[in-house]
Order: structure tokens, then C-alpha cells, then sequence
């Protein structure tokens, strides 16, 4: 299951107060995130995703998790859609939006270094 901890990482209610619509246009293929759910407990969210490559359409939901002071970046697995190079492209660039609103933070444990964005992966 493709997966990145980013580490050193704040609560989720930054997360959801600086969340925009994330839209990358590649060709043929659009990566979109449009909405952004955050749990009452505040430790769960979901951000409601679509990957378009090939004209073929994968709707699914990304799950962060948080945790004392990490937060993992998943797919939900009641979505579970095919893990395509869209969708892992996709769930780095929530990475990288996590790592944009929390500066000080770095990724830890992955599987998805090749769509990720930087050199300090550990």
C-alpha cells in the first residue's frame, strides 16, 4: 500500500484552515484534490481525490492520519483504487502540501520516493 509519514508534522486543523483545491494539468493526465474532510477528534482526515490518466478516471479518497507527531498520508482502503503513477503522484503532492504548511517537517518512512519532491528522505 503506498504510504509517506511525514514527520516533525503539526495537527490537522492547519491542514484543513490553509487547504485549497489542488489541480495539476500533465498532458493528458489531471491530478485533482477537491475537498478536504477533517474528523470531529481531529486525528483522521480525507481529502476527496481524482486521478485522470489515459482517459480513464480513478475517484478515491487520500487518508492522513495523525499521529503524537507525525502524519501518514495513505489511501483509504474502502476506496482502494488501482495504485497507478497518477495516484502516487497525487498522494506526493498532498505530501508536499503538508510539508509547505508545516516547513520544519520531513518525510520519513515511504514507498513513494520517486514522486516525491526534495532529498531528505530517511
Amino acid at each position: 500500500m503506498p504510504h509517506v509519514v511525514i514527520e516533525a508534522a503539526g495537527d490537522l486543523q492547519a491542514l484543513y484552515q490553509n487547504f485549497t483545491p489542488i489541480l495539476q494539468r500533465t498532458g493528458a493526465e489531471i491530478l485533482k484534490v477537491q475537498e478536504f474532510y477533517l474528523s470531529r477528534s481531529g486525528k483522521d482526515a480525507l481529502l476527496e481525490s481524482v486521478a485522470i490518466e489515459q482517459g480513464t478516471a480513478s475517484n478515491f479518497f487520500i487518508q492522513l492520519k495523525s499521529h503524537e507527531k507525525a502524519i501518514t498520508v495513505r489511501l483509504l482502503p474502502a476506496t482502494d483504487p488501482e495504485k497507478t503513477p497518477a495516484v502516487k503522484k497525487l498522494m506526493a503532492l498532498v505530501a508536499g502540501f503538508i510539508r509547505k504548511v508545516y516547513p520544519e517537517s520531513c518525510y520519513g518512512k515511504t514507498n513513494l520516493q520517486e514522486y516525491l519532491v526534495t532529498t531528505d528522505l530517511v
